[in-house]
């Protein structure tokens, strides 16, 4: 491959009458191209690594809008500006140099008698090899890319070997890889928008010899990628959603819509519950990966029921993703399915309080937990009396309550999870116990209140419905 043309290479031609202003740590950035641009927001009409040349009509008046100005030309990835003098530039600031020298993005100053075709001649000779070799690699772009299987669309790994450069495209809403290597992409480097069903962008690395065409018709070709992959994956995350509704509303049509979504007659179970910033990260993630699970939300979590052959992948790729995830024992009757999330979401409880990425149920639920709504009521209404109401006073001691259980009644960890002196949780557990008629020093009443512990979750749950 040719050498490219850096923007050293323009400052020291002697017969192009340009200097450096600031910005010389950028000395050896690659010049591709070319353009002369008058418009307001030049960057959006130029490519990566090409230098914009103006008379100083686009750049805006004053420190805080050069700085700016200089800050979007970097970001959209341009090799770098040259300013001509002709009388036209507003003053330039002290800003618009330290930005310049702090992102190391040229600003040359080039004299009134060059003209600017000068310097566009310069670059086209210079690169004419390399303009040749990109012609070629836009054919092998198209034959490569109509030759693809699905596997090699959602990896893209055949586009970046034809560039030399790593290709990544990135769901807006989720950070979500569709197209690339790894879960969730970084939310730093350059990005560049891509039209698709849902809003994307574009990362790429090293992308030192990709010009401003070949970028465009790569960009077209992973938006054709990207948009068949977002479009399956909505489905599958549509018809999951579908099949988990379907399937606790009615405990008859929960075995038919789960048999119909995994393809296998009562087949082994798994329900993980996990809480995301991002509502749509797992589910979309999920999807993208085409595994099985079947994804939903409930009282601000993330469920998600996965058939057993499929289990790990669904963990690992969880645990990539960074959450706090409590799982179900196994289930084989898919009627189970609301007892398998109040028994993930209980582990998951744990998980969080004890600082555990990953807890599982284990052993069998006592039917004093309560298996209908009738029951879970019962049980937290008789041994929390008034703290099961909403009142802030009574929500406060009941946390305090809860978190003092959650942590094997050690009162140091009590406090430091509720962020309270040791003092204000012993105060708080003795209002519990004068409102309950129970102590928190006697097994049998803790055993009552780690009940209504427990069922609290989907009893608060079935109150907001």
């Amino acid at each position: 491959m040719a050498k490219s043309l850096t923007i050293g290479d323009l400052v020291a031609s002697p017969v192009l009458g340009t200097r450096m202003h600031s910005g010389a740590s950028g000395l050896n950035r690659s010049v591709l191209w070319a353009h002369s641009c008058e418009l307001q927001d030049p960057g959006r009409w130029l490519q990566p690594h090409e230098l914009l040349m103006t008379v100083g009509m686009c750049i805006p008046a004053g420190s805080d809008a050069q700085r700016a100005f200089i800050a979007d030309l970097d970001e959209a990835g341009l090799a770098g500006i040259a300013i001509g003098d002709h009388g036209f530039a507003p003053p330039l600031t002290r800003a618009l140099a330290e930005e310049s020298d702090e992102r190391g993005f040229p600003v040359l100053l080039t004299e009134r008698q060059t003209p600017f075709v000068a310097l566009s001649r310069m670059v086209a000779s210079f690169g004419a090899e390399e303009q040749s070799m990109g012609v070629l690699r836009l054919a092998k772009l198209y034959n490569v890319a109509g030759r693809r299987e699905l596997a090699e669309k959602r990896s893209g790994r055949p586009l970046a070997e034809l560039f030399s450069t790593s290709v990544t495209v990135v769901d807006d809403e989720t950070g979500c890889v569709v197209i690339g290597d790894g879960a969730v992409a970084p939310a730093s480097g350059r990005r560049r928008p891509l039209r698709t069903l849902r809003p994307t962008h574009l990362l790429l690395e090293n992308d030192e010899f990709l010009d401003g065409l070949s970028l465009v018709h790569l960009s077209q070709v992973l938006e054709v990628d990207a948009n068949e992959l977002l479009q399956a994956a909505v489905d599958h995350v549509e018809r999951g959603e579908e099949v988990l509704a379907r399937s606790l509303a009615s405990r008859a049509d929960a075995g038919h819509a789960l048999t119909e979504r995994w393809g296998v007659e009562r087949p082994g179970y798994q329900v993980m519950v996990t809480e995301c910033e991002v509502a749509a990260r797992v589910p979309l993630r999920l999807a993208l990966d085409d595994s099985p699970a079947v994804c939903g939300q409930m009282g601000g979590r993330q469920v998600v029921a996965v058939p057993v052959a499929a289990v790990k992948g669904v963990r690992l790729r969880l645990d990539e993703l960074g959450l706090v995830v409590g799982g179900s024992a196994v289930h084989h009757d898919e009627g189970d399915l609301g007892g398998a999330i109040e028994e993930a979401v209980s582990e998951y409880l744990f998980a969080k309080a004890r600082g555990q990425r990953w807890r599982e149920f284990r052993g069998e639920r006592l039917s004093l937990l309560g298996r209908s709504r009738s029951e879970r009521t019962h049980i937290v209404q008789s041994v929390l009396g008034p703290l099961a109401g909403e009142d802030p006073k009574m929500t406060a001691l009941r946390e305090t309550l809860f978190a003092f259980l959650d942590h094997d009644q050690q009162w140091n960890d009590t406090a430091r999870a509720q962020n309270l002196h040791r003092q204000s949780v012993a105060y708080r557990l003795n209002r519990v116990e004068e409102l309950t008629g129970r102590s928190v020093r006697r097994t049998q009443h803790l055993a009552e209140f780690w009940l209504a512990r427990t069922a609290w979750e989907q009893f608060a749950l079935e109150r907001g419905k």
